[in-house]
Formats: structure tokens, sequence, C-alpha cells
């Protein structure tokens, strides 16, 4: 850990922590130019990269710290510069927007579309299901896995380890799905590759089958990112209130809400419901 070799195997990462100081002792780099190199990055990058990287780097100098390898974290005082380049404008699906894209897609990227939007399931969630996670009695899935960057690995964190509240058209959705699979085992994934030894990939399901049907109904936009974002959006804006939003997404919301509040099952199963009839109709 006392040597840091930080070039970018990856060749397309534009924000890989250190790359711009090559290779060098950790106990030698000093906060001007850790600053210096997120000031450069900020004129190509939006805030929420640069804030992103700001705390990867406090994070390793802190191990370092905690480690004995630096006397120093010079990685505290860092700041986000002002002059980030402009982010994207965030978008949500509109009631007419969710229908325009369903239209347009086959009934697996359906399926895969509710989930992500109407129940705010994360995409490597979704293709990490297998048939055992769904309870379609009691309008519940179980998230205990996610597909994350081509491999089966667990959950984000121990609050996206969740039981999923199912909306009743997803349901029927997922049902009519399930009925076109080849495997029935409980371990057999809900959406396999080809192979139907792996679950099919994020990239090509986006890049294969939703984005060449979106693009022509100017919806190319309508990506994971923004059905997420209309789950928690949307939800906001007909009564969802935010704890019952994060716990159904599987994330946080403040402390008060989520390290002391409690959201019931049939809480969010009531809610979701809620969702579905307000916003699909």
């Amino acid at each position: 850990m006392e040597e840091l070799h930080c070039n970018d195997r990856s060749g397309s990462n534009p924000v890989s922590p250190l790359a711009e100081l090559g290779s060098c002792a950790i106990a030698e780099i000093t906060r001007e130019q850790l600053q210096d190199m997120l000031n450069s990055k900020a004129s190509r990058v939006g805030r929420s990269v640069v804030d992103h990287l700001r705390f990867r780097l406090r994070s390793i100098f802190r191990l370092a710290l905690a480690e004995g390898v630096v006397e120093r974290s010079p990685a505290e005082v860092l700041y986000t510069p002002r002059h980030c380049k402009p982010a994207k404008k965030k978008r949500a699906l509109t009631r007419e927007d969710f229908r325009n894209v369903m239209d347009a897609l086959g009934l697996r990227e359906k399926v895969i579309v509710r989930l992500a939007t109407i129940e705010g399931m994360r995409p490597g969630e979704i293709l990490g299901l297998q048939l055992g996670d769904l309870e379609f009695r009691c309008n519940r899935l179980e998230v205990r896995r996610r597909l994350y960057k081509g491999d089966i690995d667990s959950p984000k964190n121990d609050r996206s380890s969740r039981d999923v509240a199912l909306s009743d058209g997803s349901v029927l959705l997922l049902g009519a799905w399930v009925d076109t699979l080849i495997g029935t085992d409980s371990r057999a994934w809900l959406f396999p590759s080809e192979t139907l030894r792996t679950p099919a990939s994020k990239d090509n399901v986006w890049s294969r089958w939703m984005l060449p049907k979106l693009q022509p109904a100017g919806l190319g936009w309508a990506n994971f990112q923004a059905m997420r974002r209309t789950f928690a959006s949307r939800g906001k804006e007909f009564g969802l209130d935010a704890h019952t939003r994060a716990a159904q997404m599987g994330n946080t919301v403040d402390v008060n809400e989520n390290e002391y509040a409690l959201c019931d099952f049939e809480t969010r199963l009531a809610a979701v419901r809620k969702f579905e009839a307000t916003f699909v109709g």
C-alpha cells in the first residue's frame, strides 16, 4: 500500500482515482496535488462524479492512516470545485412516456421496465433474480443477489437485501413471462442469457433489445437510471412517503427515518398498488 500504481487499466474511466499522479509513494502525495487533480476533473465531468472521487480519496487516505502508512490525510480538506461540467438534465418518465416505453418493447423487456419503474428496483437486482425468489401469491419477491459487472454478487448493502412489494400489474406480466421460460427449477434465472446458464447482461438487454426500439420514439434517454428515478420522483408526487420509497428501493433517506422508523411489508404492498393505480391507470 506504500506505493500507488494508478494507471487506468480499463482505458475508459476518466476519473480513475489518482491516475494523474502516476506511480508514487502515498506518503509523498500532497493536498495541493489532490486538489489540482479534482480541479482538472471538474472541467470534464459533473459535480456528482467529482464528489464521488473526493469521497474515494478520503477513504483511501483514511485507510492508509489507520495502517500507519501515512502520518496525516491530505484528503480531509479537499473540496469540489464550482466550475464542474454541467450535469446532464435528470429526467423521470411521465405517464405517457411510460406507456410509450411499454408499447415499444417485447414481453421480457416490459417486465424489466415494470420492475425498475413501478417497483423501483436496480437493474442488477432485476437481472439477478431466480424463479425461487418470486412469491406470486403474496405479491412479493426477494432480493438475494445482484448481477454486478458480469459477476453474481451479494446485494449492494444491508438495505438492498429485502422483500420487494409487487404491484398487481407486475405480477400478471411476470406470470406471462415465467410461462415462456424453459427452466422451471427454483434456481433458474428469471432473465437468462442465450446459454441459460447465466443471467442476461444489463448492457446487452439495454443496447440490443431496448435502446433500438426506444430511440425511434424519442425515448433513448429513458434508461435504467431514469426508470428507477421515476419511482422515487413520481412516487413522491403521488404521495408515497419517503421511508416507504426508501425501503422499497433498498436505499436510505436519513437516520431518523431509516434507522428508527419501520416500514412493514403490508404498508409497502399497499403503496405500490396505490402508485400503480395512479401512474399506470
